[in-house]
């Protein structure tokens, strides 16, 4: 998916890391961890800004868009599917 020039300016003026994982580093960062309550880590692209992070995701341009969303536009990203609900009689 091809962004627009002002998406990814936007979110690069706004001081967004965007950076890809591989796997060897995935795998190394995963046999480090000491403590069961850290979350494993995945490959794929990722977006930071101070304490705000999101990710995996498969494409560099969806990262961009959901950094965008999050953190330029400040609303929730759209969705192709609406959330499953379960409800009970």
């Amino acid at each position: 998916m091809w962004l627009k020039k002002n998406v990814v300016n936007a979110v690069e003026n706004s001081h967004v890391q965007v950076f890809y994982v591989n796997w060897e580093a995935a795998c190394q960062w995963n046999e480090r961890r000491n403590d069961p309550e850290i979350p494993l880590v995945f490959c794929g692209w990722y977006w930071a800004k101070g304490l705000q992070e999101a990710g995996p995701f498969k494409s560099k341009s969806a990262c961009y868009r959901d950094a965008w969303y999050v953190l330029v536009a400040q609303r929730p990203a759209p969705r192709l599917h609406k959330p499953y609900v379960r409800r009970v009689a």
